[in-house]
């Protein structure tokens, strides 16, 4: 099945990810905002960050994550890649180690830059598998 599938929006990007576990729908949601930005599969494995997130729902614990992502691309052109993160339903929370790598841009393929995670036609649901549709602002 595909994990990640981008959608068309009049204005901004978008994309549908899926996962068998929460863990996996929110790493999935990663890797497509950061493939907006650049080719993830070329950024090495050089750097580790610990992560570790409080929100009040689901969506807004979307909302802060893929907004914590965005911020160390913007802060540290950090690029994360593999996740091993454990997200509480009860809590709405995200606590985990995240490694990726800087992005250079005379080195790596430069796509488009994303302001910021929107909430506008967010969707968090579960059926057969996890599924969110999340659309970013540029």
């Amino acid at each position: 099945m595909t994990k990640i599938k981008y959608i068309e929006h009049p204005s901004d990007v978008g994309f549908e990810v899926y996962g068998d576990t929460p863990e996996e729908l929110f790493a999935n949601a990663a890797v497509a905002t950061y493939s907006f930005m650049t080719d993830v599969d070329e950024i090495e494995e050089t750097e580790e960050r610990e992560i570790e997130l409080k929100s009040e729902d689901i969506y807004s614990l979307m909302f802060d994550w893929l907004d914590e992502l965005l911020f160390l691309f913007d802060s540290e052109l950090l690029v994360l890649k593999k996740f091993d993160i454990d997200l509480s339903l009860a809590d709405f929370s995200i606590n985990g180690k995240c490694k990726g790598g800087k992005f250079d841009p005379t080195k790596h393929v430069s796509g488009i830059i994303i302001k910021a995670v929107t909430y506008n036609m967010m969707e968090i649901k579960k059926n057969e598998v996890w599924h969110a549709r999340v659309v970013l602002d540029v």
